[in-house]
């Protein structure tokens, strides 16, 4: 049997307590920028790992079992142990610098003030780039890019992480023939229409 310790992931346990803060699966998802279905998975894995159920789902949301409660507590203990422990070893980290290209309207202020408590040590500067300048990484004038599509980058020449997953909602009149729907694909449009992603707004990472 494999030791539990070693075998619980810290990123469920995160999951897990951001439900329990909310209480609510929609809300957890918006904090976690993860689909509901996906969220929804992970704690039905960390469910599996436990072998205990710490979360009940009921018509106005979510609630703890009783083992989920028990968990709670040294869930959020133990994510705060692995925080600190990072932070102590990466204070021996060597001093770097490192610049963040970011495109379009992605905000990524709050990303970047958390990398640069984590690394204190380390220069981290940002630049903002026009969408027809994304060839800047490739070109080496960032070193790490931000962006939704990185399929400008030749293949070989770089890593993408996906960093969190962005639900997207469709809205129609009430009248469309798509209203009502649970979920839509491209082919469920009728011949002539057209799906168009909003100018402005910001999303924030």
């Amino acid at each position: 049997m494999n030791d539990l310790g070693t075998d619980l992931e810290l990123r469920l346990v995160r999951y897990f307590t951001v439900v329990a803060k909310h209480l609510n699966f929609g809300r957890a998802t918006a904090e976690l920028h993860l689909a509901q279905p996906a969220l929804s998975r992970r704690i039905q894995r960390l469910e599996d790992r436990l072998g205990v159920r710490p979360l009940d789902r009921i018509r106005q949301g979510s609630r703890l079992t009783e083992a989920g409660e028990a968990f709670l507590s040294p869930a959020r203990a133990l994510l705060e142990a692995a925080r600190q422990a990072a932070l102590t070893a990466r204070a021996f980290a060597p001093a770097g610098k490192v610049l963040i290209g970011y495109v379009e309207d992605l905000v990524i202020t709050p990303a970047v003030r958390e990398l640069r408590s984590r690394h204190p040590r380390a220069e981290i500067g940002t630049r903002h780039l026009e969408c027809f300048d994304e060839r800047a990484f490739a070109e080496g004038q960032v070193d790490v890019l931000v962006v939704r599509d990185p399929q400008f980058v030749p293949a070989g020449e770089a890593r993408a992480t996906v960093l969190y997953e962005e639900p997207r909602m469709l809205v129609v009149p009430a009248g469309h023939h798509l209203a009502g729907r649970a979920s839509v694909t491209p082919d469920d449009f009728a011949p002539g229409e057209s799906l168009l992603c909003p100018h402005g707004g910001t999303r924030a990472i």
